[in-house]
């Protein structure tokens, strides 16, 4: 793997893991709700969560890749057809207000209980449900056969390769979670306003056409 196809798969993860989702939501809603004492198990449930769909889809992919060559070839067409497809939808995602949803977890939080004090703030809780919300998202296991093939040599080892690619994924996703989950925890999340969320969302259509286009015309010859 070159340099400057590793380059271009960490501005891939980093842009998606930085686009708000439900993961990044729900990040902020357990930061706001326990505070900034806990507020490291939500985004290690959620890298979690993320590095098992990816053991999974990485086991997929290395069977096909062993088995047939011609279609794996045909898996990354299919992949960048998916990726024209999150680009599209990227595009046209509504924009979202993160200091705006903070402020509204802050009131109901506030409203309802006081967890701080109550004593609920369990960590294996917070960290589980981060988790299973990531194991129980169907998109992200497609997302991942889509993202994956574009950046993997199959002249090249394989697990070698996929290890690197899962453990920069994970790692990524953590911190980027973890910037997002200290953020809300000490309110100092106001820079994440609408027009923050709407260049978000252009930037990661252009990036996910760019890529499948890219992987288009190497596929086929073009360049």
């Amino acid at each position: 793997m070159s340099a400057q196809t590793l380059g271009l798969y960490l501005l891939v993860v980093f842009i998606t893991s930085i686009t708000p989702g439900a993961g990044v939501l729900y990040t902020l809603h357990n930061a706001v709700t326990y505070g900034v004492k806990n507020a490291i198990w939500s985004p290690t449930g959620n890298a979690t969560g993320v590095a098992v769909m990816s053991v999974i889809a990485a086991s997929g992919l290395g069977t096909i890749i062993h088995a047939n060559e011609v279609l794996f070839y045909g898996l990354q067409t299919a992949g960048c057809l998916l990726m024209i497809y999150f680009g599209w939808k990227s595009w046209n995602a509504p924009v979202i207000s993160l200091e705006s949803d903070v402020s509204k977890l802050e009131k109901n939080s506030n409203k309802t209980h006081n967890v701080h004090a109550s004593g609920n703030n369990n960590p294996w809780k917070i960290f589980s449900s981060a988790a299973l919300l990531q194991v129980t998202n169907p998109m992200l296991i497609v997302f991942l056969l889509s993202l994956m093939p574009q950046f993997i040599d199959p002249n090249t080892n394989y697990w070698t390769q996929i290890i690197l690619l899962i453990s920069l994924f994970v790692f990524i996703c953590w911190l980027v979670h973890i910037f997002y989950s200290y953020s809300a925890a000490l309110a100092s999340d106001r820079w994440m306003s609408a027009k923050f969320s709407f260049w978000l969302n252009k930037i990661s259509a252009i990036l996910f056409w760019l890529l499948s286009g890219s992987v288009l015309l190497k596929l086929y010859g073009a360049i």
